[in-house]
Order: structure tokens, then sequence, then C-alpha cells
């Protein structure tokens, strides 16, 4: 491709990801939202987790689909497709009524951000700008959610919903229109592109359900903390399933693809015990630099291992920082995750496209230390007799737990890669031996 092309795609690739993990991972958004019934606001709020789960699940099976394909146009029809249901579904809410279903809009529109990151990422992870740009967008998206207070992972009806609820109508429909428009170039730009790969009957069935596992364990396991994390026994439990999953997922990738999984699990951890719940919009340029610049510095100078001790660091850095309310430690906090996730995400390169597409997913999806965290911070509601009909709010243990949950994950997942290379070491390669071309092709 000529260079005018690369940076083409570049650029349609970025806006289409940040399109797409917006409406993934928030909850979908109009100016009437606040006027409708508590009921549907705590419907949408205890839905989101599992929208947000099912658009991940969505975007790895299409990944394995279009990868098994090895077509290009089909990979950018599918997004353009994905896009257009995405734009309808907004068009169609935005000329609703106050008591229509958000809870199904929402999952209408996760499923189609699922699809539009799964087909893109087959399309373009096995060229490194796209690439870059695919894996930034998604972080985008990511960062300017925390800008807006994102419901609870658990927990019961709150009659106050409406009072508090702040209408952010993202992704906004210009930028959809906008993601489908250069979408569209980037379809008859590739739509003649010869097929990568011979067609196959046989769909590899491990990669998926190495994604099942992972997401509906790592769900399970954030539900259940938001409604017991207050027991040493059920937080154990939720760290032993949530590393034993990602150990799981990570044996059933093919090779050493699984050390993604690996670091997204531990990522999303400590990322769930860092980030502010509602961070600053001013830090929001500020963090994508940061990230734009570990996601660089993971692709030159990587090291999964590395990044698993400094993100097991950081966890135990904000057990000890719980109860800080300095500006500089929350958004630096906030930027040294970024950091490590732009890095830990680009220092691993895994061979098959849905491998990668799967490890930088996982993010999205809530982690057993968010709703551990959501936990502390709503605390439980307790009746103190039958026939008492109030509700009282009973403290729910300390602010730093979350912090140590997340280092005791890390912990688990670095002993987890330890594993997976002592049970897959690398072929050795003879010195003498030139490289051939098919493999100098899968070590890019």
């Amino acid at each position: 491709m000529r260079s005018y092309e690369v940076a083409a795609e570049t650029i349609t690739v970025l806006v289409a990801a940040t399109v797409a993990g917006l409406a993934l991972a928030l909850p979908i958004d109009f100016g009437w939202t606040s006027q409708t019934s508590a009921l549907q606001l705590n419907l949408l709020a205890y839905s989101l987790p599992r929208a947000v789960a099912a658009g991940v699940l969505i975007a790895m099976i299409v990944a394995v689909l279009i990868t098994t394909l090895g077509s290009p146009g089909a990979a950018w029809t599918t997004t353009v497709g994905g896009l257009v249901v995405l734009l309808a579904n907004h068009v169609i809410g935005h000329a609703g009524k106050p008591n229509s279903s958000l809870s199904t809009m929402n999952f209408i529109d996760s499923l189609a951000g699922g699809v539009i990151l799964g087909a893109l990422g087959a399309a373009v992870l096995h060229r490194r700008l796209p690439a870059f740009a695919w894996t930034l967008g998604i972080l985008i998206s990511l960062l300017l959610g925390a800008v807006n207070p994102v419901p609870r992972v658990g927990g019961g009806i709150d009659e106050t919903i409406t009072a508090h609820w702040r209408a952010t109508e993202m992704p906004p429909a210009w930028m959809i229109v906008l993601a489908l428009a250069m979408a569209g170039f980037g379809l008859a730009a590739n739509r003649k592109r010869p097929v990568a790969e011979r067609l196959t009957a046989e769909l590899p069935l491990a990669p998926i359900l190495a994604g099942v596992v992972l997401v509906l364990v790592t769900l399970a396991s954030a539900e259940w903390l938001a409604r017991h994390g207050d027991t040493v026994a059920g937080i154990c439990l939720a760290v032993v399933t949530a590393v034993g999953t990602a150990i799981v997922a990570a044996m059933l990738l093919p090779g050493r693809d699984g050390e993604i999984a690996l670091l997204a699990v531990a990522l999303s951890a400590v990322g769930s015990a860092t980030v502010a719940a509602e961070l600053p919009a001013w830090s929001i340029p500020l963090l994508v630099s940061v990230t734009a610049f570990g996601m660089w510095a993971g692709s030159r100078l990587g090291s999964p291992v590395v990044c698993l001790v400094a993100t097991g660091a950081l966890g135990i850095a904000t057990a000890l920082t719980a109860d800080s309310e300095r500006a500089w430690v929350i958004v630096g906090s906030a930027a040294t995750v970024s950091w490590l996730i732009g890095y830990g995400l680009l220092s691993v390169r895994p061979r098959y496209v849905p491998s990668r597409v799967l490890g930088t997913m996982v993010i999205f999806v809530p982690s057993a230390v968010l709703g551990m965290r959501d936990y502390v911070s709503r605390g439980h509601d307790a009746m103190p007799a039958p026939d008492h009909g109030f509700m009282c709010t009973v403290g729910s243990g300390s602010t730093a737990s979350p912090g140590w949950t997340s280092a005791l994950v890390v912990g688990g997942c670095l002993v987890g890669l330890f594993l997976l290379r002592r049970s897959r070491p690398l072929p050795a390669v003879e010195p003498d031996s030139p490289e051939s071309p098919t493999e100098s092709a899968a070590s890019e």
C-alpha cells in the first residue's frame, strides 16, 4: 500500500475504533434519558456489564470468523454493517419516548460495537500502523468513558438515579456518521484485495472457548464481589477464580499468545483499583498522550515480565494511598496505569489476530476488583428486623482492599506467565540458518 493509503486507513481505524469502543463501554444515552422512569435506568445500569461482556464475545467470534475467511472485503463490509446498525439504533433512540426500553437499545449498541471492533481487528491487526490505531482507539474510548461516571456493577434499585443521571450522548451521532463515511471509503479501497488465506471450513474453536470462559467468569467474579465483598473467603474465591480462568484461557490460545490475556487481566485489575471513578476532562489529552507513548515503548522495548512487576507495584502503591484525595495522586495514578496498559498490550506480539482482539477487549469487561471497589464505596444494605421496612447502609471494609486484591491478581498472572512459558518454550533457532520469509512475517 502507498503511504497516503496507509495514513488514510490508520485515521479511519482510529475513528471507527473509538466510536465502537464508546458504544460498547458506555450506557446508551439520549436527551430524554433522565426523564424516563427509575426502573428503566436501573435496568440499564444492571444490564450494562452483561451487555459489555456480550459485545466482547461477539468481537471475538467475528474476529475468528473473518480471520478464517481471510477476506479484507468481508472485514470492511462487516465494519460498515456494524456502523449502519449503530447509527440506526441512535437515530431510532433519539426519536424515541421516555418509556422506550433503554436496556434493549444498549444491548444493540454494545453488540454493534463488538462487531465493528472484531471486524476491524481482523482487517488491520497484521499491519503495524493501523494495528496501533486500533489499540489506541479502544484505549481512547475507555479514557473518555472515565470522564463520565459509569453505573455500578451491583446493588439494589436506586430510586434517586433519575436525579443524578448525566446525559452524555456518547458516541455522538456526528461521530458515528463520520466513522461510517470513512469506513465506506475503506471498503471501497479494500473490496478487491485478494483473500489472504485459502478458504477453509475448519473453524478454530479453542480461541472462542478461551474468550467465553475468560469473559463470563470475569463478569461473574465482578458481580459476586459487588454483592459479597465483605468476606475474606469471598475475596479469595473471586481472586483464585479470576486468575485460574486467565491461566486456562492463556493455555487455550495458540503458542504464547496467551500472554496478552494474562497481561490484560492483571492490568484490568490494577486499573479498576487505581483509576478514579470520575476523571477531570482536562486530563484526557494528557492520558491519551501517555498511553500512546506507552504503546510506542512497548513496541520497541516490551517485556511482559517487567510490565507485570510494575503493575503489581502500582497495585501495592494504590493500596497504600487509597485514602488520598490529592489531585496529583489521582491524575498521576491514572497516567501510570495508562502508560502501563499501552506498554503491556504492545509488549506482546500474538501470531493469531483473534488472540490480540480477545486480550485487548478483556479490558472492557468489569473485573473482580471493580466489583469489590463498587462494594466498598457503596456499602451493603441491611434490615435490622423483618418487621421494619427501612434500610440502613453498613460500612463494608477498608478502601485499601481493592488495591491489595489487585496486587494478588497480578501475582497470580505472573505465576501463570511463567507456567505458560515453561509449558511452551520457544523453538531453538540455529544461528547459521537464515530465517525463512514465513517465519519473518509471523514474527512481525
